[in-house]
């Protein structure tokens, strides 16, 4: 780990340490481990274009701060605003292409966790 890291750091908050890495998410979607992707979103609902060893790293502090409450094989969005863990909406869902739905879809129905414990 580098010794500079915002994952290290002790005194962040979860969203913090994302935005040490990439300043300007929104929405984090993590897929399943085995596809190794990982989708950032700005507010315009865009996706960024970022290195994919960052992205590997915002996954990677996702899947730390919520452990096992989430089932990982399947896709979850993470939003930085609220801290709350989403499964990702279906593809005949709203938000699912943020950019053509000008929505992240998010809903109450899909929600696993906040970022302080509760689910």
């Amino acid at each position: 780990m580098f010794q500079n890291d915002p994952a290290a750091s002790p005194c962040l908050d979860l969203s913090d340490a994302i935005r040490e890495l990439a300043p300007t998410v929104v929405l984090a979607r993590i897929h399943p481990e085995h596809r190794a992707v990982t989708h950032l979103f700005e507010e315009d609902f865009y996706r960024m274009l970022i290195d994919r060893q960052t992205e590997d790293r915002v996954a990677r502090l996702i899947r730390c701060s919520f452990g096992d409450v989430p089932d990982w094989r399947r896709a979850h969005d993470f939003y930085l605003p609220t801290e709350t863990l989403y499964l990702t909406p279906e593809p005949d869902q709203n938000g699912y292409v943020p950019e053509d739905d000008q929505s992240f879809g998010l809903s109450l129905s899909r929600r696993i966790a906040i970022g302080g414990g509760e689910n």
